[in-house]
């Protein structure tokens, strides 16, 4: 018997979007997508791409609490401006994608993916003791290089590449007017994908 293969695959996953610092902004969440590709082995495939990610920042002057010894400890950067955020974003994209197939079980890949969303939050100023809530849309490019990994009904994907998200013209346009203290530069910068692609 022969098996036809589906040209479309769902894509579960997760990511990591941040600086890769403990001060610098970071952000996790969840990938949902649908590919198509036109056959088995094809250089080239698209994908329809959601992702629900959460964003977070503290610049070190705030204390911190160390849950392994139980105790707080003082902030990291006394006397500097303090900019805290958390954010919620939700972002759907399109993924172009060059495939390069080694053999049957390995091959590598190159995407391109160009994303809009919102980013829905809250931001904390120094001196200042209310919240400045905010929605805004954004905007953002990524490109990365990635490997798969071709199982018996599903494959394994893992990419890593460079985000051209930042948070910091947002964070400038919901400052409180006349707060003149310094905004860390909040590229997101370091983009990692692991996720699967299963067949439907």
């Amino acid at each position: 018997m022969i098996k036809a293969q589906s040209k479309f695959s769902i894509i579960p996953g997760l990511f990591y979007n941040g600086a890769g610092f403990s001060d610098e902004v970071n952000g996790f969440g969840l990938i949902v997508g649908l590919e198509y590709m036109q056959r088995q082995n094809h250089f080239f495939s698209i994908e329809l791409r959601t992702k629900y990610g959460y964003y977070f920042f503290d610049d070190g002057i705030g204390w911190s609490f160390d849950a392994g010894d139980n105790q707080w400890n003082p902030p990291k950067n006394p006397g500097e401006a303090r900019v805290k955020y958390s954010l919620f974003s939700p972002q759907i994209g399109a993924v172009p994608k060059f495939h390069y197939h080694l053999d049957e079980t390995f091959s590598l890949f190159l995407e391109n993916e160009f994303s809009v969303g919102l980013m829905k939050g809250s931001f904390e100023y120094k001196g200042l003791s209310d919240k400045v809530n905010f929605t805004e849309p954004i905007f953002y490019y990524y490109i990365g290089a990635g490997i798969e990994y071709q199982l018996s009904d599903w494959s394994l994907l893992g990419s890593i590449g460079y985000s051209t998200l930042n948070f910091r013209d947002k964070i400038r346009k919901h400052q409180p007017m006349g707060y003149t203290g310094w905004i860390p530069n909040q590229s997101a910068g370091l983009l990692i994908n692991v996720i699967f692609k299963i067949p439907l």
